[in-house]
């Protein structure tokens, strides 16, 4: 059976929660606030109940029980670790032999998922030693061992539409004609200097643009104004682009906390093409796994502003395909011109 290394990435994940129970919060900036605060003590996927104590996980489907040594777990633990380490391509699917009679008996030799259709990558019951209670939480997985995660995948529904005006028909078909692995930023810097004036008209799908206003009422502007600053100044960090968007520390403070509560949505909750309720369906946090498989938390319950933080310090604006999105490419309706811009959103 085969993976890709991001699959690879979240099966790890499992596993080492499996020997190391204790969650590790950290901040931000990835600095250790506790590792005593919350502890793992079931794991859930669609078919299987997983109960975790000291020496054994006990795996439960459908009634039926079966006992597994965590010691056995920890040593394919290192196993995966040092293969996923090992296989230098990002892309593609690889097998790990080793690892197959462990998959089989406790993932029917499936990659594990959440229990429930949400965005979580893993469900679990946890000890809430600050509270001393029990509860249920769902958490994304985010490794660093693959490619970067991407946040917002693109679609025709992360598309933005602009307008330009004090253009021609002639400069319309001079812009469409640039070609190259750059025209992009040379098809945006030959509208400049041709002096175009370019306003953003709407985001083309109606549900998404009803679930930036339900973050604000402003967000479909402000993400359109980035999006094309993105180009315009060839700058695809986030926190970058907030920075060249505003002229004011009130200003920044306010997109900061805007992009924050967006970034957070996506990655917990909102999907581009559905109406969101405005609630996340992830209430856990991120569990990360650094480039040298150490497995920590950010957590959502006490400390959201520190998830928001990291986020917008550790995400990028993706340009994705511009001929399947027709990116810049100007087109006439009514005798107006318009062109549009496809909104990623990935880790850095």
């Amino acid at each position: 059976m085969g993976f890709n290394k991001g699959e690879w990435s979240e099966l790890y994940a499992f596993l080492y929660l499996m020997d190391n129970p204790n969650l590790v919060v950290v901040d931000d900036e990835l600095e250790l606030i506790s590792s005593e605060m919350f502890k793992v003590l079931e794991m859930m996927t669609t078919n299987s109940l997983y109960k975790i104590s000291d020496s054994h996980v006990v795996k439960i489907t459908k009634g039926k029980e079966s006992k597994h040594k965590v010691s056995c777990i920890a040593q394919n633990t290192q196993l995966l670790l040092h293969k996923i380490l090992a296989h230098k391509k990002a892309k593609g699917s690889f097998a790990i032999e080793e690892l197959d009679v462990l998959i089989d008996t406790l993932f029917e030799g499936k990659k594990p998922k959440g229990a429930s259709k949400v965005k979580g990558d893993l469900e679990a019951k946890v000890l809430d030693n600050s509270q001393k209670r029990v509860v249920h939480l769902s958490y994304n997985i985010k490794s660093n061992l693959g490619s970067s995660a991407t946040l917002l995948n693109a679609s025709r529904h992360t598309n933005f539409v602009y307008e330009i005006s004090n253009i021609n028909d002639e400069i319309m078909y001079e812009t469409n004609a640039i070609k190259g692995r750059k025209k992009l930023l040379e098809r945006c810097q030959f509208l400049e200097d041709k002096k175009a004036k370019i306003k953003f008209i709407k985001v083309e799908s109606n549900a998404f643009e009803y679930n930036l206003k339900m973050v604000d009422s402003k967000l479909n502007e402000i993400l359109a104004n980035m999006l094309y600053l993105s180009y315009h100044q060839n700058e695809k960090d986030i926190k970058r682009l907030i920075e060249l968007s505003v002229e004011s520390q009130d200003e920044y403070d306010f997109y900061k906390k805007k992009i924050g509560d967006f970034t957070n949505a996506v990655t917990f909750g909102m999907r581009a093409s559905e109406k969101w309720s405005g609630k996340n369906e992830v209430n856990g946090g991120i569990i990360l796994v650094n480039k040298e498989g150490e497995v920590c938390l950010l957590d959502l319950i006490y400390f959201k502003e520190m998830v928001d933080k990291y986020l917008i310090e550790n995400i990028k604006l993706e340009s994705p395909s511009s001929s399947r999105y027709r990116m810049f490419e100007i087109y006439k309706e009514n005798d107006r011109y318009f062109f549009k811009l496809n909104l990623q959103i990935r880790f850095k």
